[in-house]
């Protein structure tokens, strides 16, 4: 017999309300990101490691491009890069979609079940978000969406999250901050929430693990948990 019985799981402190970071959190989009960046990087004559690309997640826009500045130095061309990059993610997304993280619709459906109120708060700016949530076939899943540009500041800055459990009408203190970047477990210590970590990457979910209240493999784990201390 494999997993762990309810009496070995961790248990979740009280709260209200849920906030979800939308890459690599309720979306696969990381890997298309990652092979956006990739190949436009190897049309200008340079090449982005995965740990390189990596690191560039869960960061605004802006972010990620001085990232690449900083990176590619004066090879860099911005208009160029951004004219391949998007090129090459629509291509992708064309022949593979774009996936939901396992778990997702389980850990919506028990929320829903449950009347647990949930919004999704990003770092990524409306159109994209729209966009790959709409691909994902999640364009009426959340009740709220808060994007980047619709706050001040992005994460590490608490702003997303702290209008997010405003829209929710639920104290910071009582909803549960789902990320899996460092950036994301920043912004959501710096708001007041419950951070939990969701990394299916064990590297990087040891190494984040203290962090975060919680680290969880997978969103199925956390659904599980919740089904178990509000019953099915």
């Amino acid at each position: 017999m494999t997993g762990k019985s309810p009496v070995d799981r961790p248990s979740l402190p009280p709260f209200r309300a849920a906030i979800l970071d939308m890459d690599g959190l309720a979306l696969d989009s990381e890997s298309t990101y990652r092979h956006a960046w990739r190949r436009a990087a190897a049309e200008l004559g340079f090449e982005l490691g995965e740990t390189f690309c990596d690191s560039l997640f869960g960061r605004h826009a802006d972010d990620v491009e001085r990232a690449l500045r900083g990176f590619l130095g004066q090879g860099f061309e911005r208009e160029r890069f951004h004219r391949s990059a998007e090129r090459h993610w629509r291509d992708y997304l064309a022949t593979q979609g774009m996936a939901r993280m396992p778990g997702l619709d389980r850990l919506l459906a028990t929320f829903r079940r449950h009347g647990i109120p949930y919004a999704l708060a990003t770092n990524s700016d409306g159109r994209y978000a729209l966009e790959c949530l709409r691909l994902a076939g999640l364009e009426s899943a959340f009740p709220a969406i808060i994007t980047r540009d619709q706050v001040p500041r992005g994460k590490p800055e608490p702003d997303l999250f702290l209008e997010a459990a405003r829209r929710l009408k639920t104290p910071p203190a009582l909803c549960l901050a789902l990320e899996d970047s460092e950036t994301g477990l920043a912004a959501a210590r710096a708001a007041g929430t419950i951070a939990i970590l969701v990394q299916r990457r064990e590297a990087v979910r040891l190494s984040l693990r203290d962090q975060a209240f919680m680290a969880l493999a997978s969103l199925e784990e956390l659904a599980a948990l919740i089904e178990d201390e509000k019953g099915i």
